[in-house]
């Protein structure tokens, strides 16, 4: 089963979030459009809470497609930024206990699939103090778990915009929605059964959606 490479995963993704929030600074007074908010909070925790859908895979034999059971999802968002710094860099965690229904084909039912998403990236925000609207963009790794069943890790992208409401100077209410696109190789192997491959990712890309909403601090 293939792996990725944790250290160049790492790597890659730090430069991504480097340059995303770099590259704002470049522009200083001379942004096209609405001009980022400069930060006067450096550290910031968002634990969040929502629903996650989408995602299928392939039966090797029939070409049957199965889907990932759209469920709930939590997780955590991380951030940092200097002291008047136009963007921030935000580490993502998501979980979602999910399933695929195989109703009886190859001799399986309901296969429970856990999905871990773990990225790395940076976040513009602009608007107003209290009320913020934000972009942000990631990169880093999904993680496949089906107990018995075998599990994957994969190289993944995520897109997300939202909001934060800030309800005093330290604490706001945070809700975004996102994109992630794991890339999953075309016909890559993922479920086994009896040591054969029961179903594989079909295509190259894999792609979630996700809604939540958190209570964050920022310090």
């Amino acid at each position: 089963m293939k792996t990725i490479n944790l250290k160049l995963l790492i790597l890659a993704a730090l430069t991504f979030g480097l340059a995303l929030t770099t590259w704002a600074q470049d522009y200083n007074d001379e942004w096209p459009f609405a001009k980022p908010l400069t930060q006067t909070q450096r550290f910031g925790v968002t634990p969040i809470y929502g629903y996650r859908f989408g995602g299928d895979v392939e039966d090797v034999n029939t070409g049957k497609t199965y889907s990932f059971e759209d469920a709930p999802a939590y997780g955590l968002f991380l951030d940092y930024a200097p002291t008047n710094f136009y963007g921030r860099y935000e580490l993502l965690w998501s979980h979602q206990d999910s399933s695929l229904d195989f109703k009886g084909e190859n001799g399986l039912g309901k296969v429970d699939v856990t999905i871990d998403v773990i990225q790395v990236g940076g976040e513009l925000e602009f608007g107003k103090k209290r009320l913020r609207e934000y972009f942000s963009a990631h990169i880093g790794a999904t993680h496949f778990s089906s107990d018995g069943y075998g599990d994957d890790t994969r190289f993944s992208l995520g897109i997300g915009v939202g909001a934060k409401a800030f309800l005093t100077k330290n604490i706001y209410l945070r809700a975004d929605f996102r994109g992630f696109c794991t890339v999953v190789e075309s016909e890559g192997s993922f479920i086994y059964a009896n040591g054969t491959t029961v179903a594989r990712f079909s295509g190259s890309t894999l792609w979630q959606g996700q809604v939540s909403a958190g209570i964050g601090i920022t310090f």
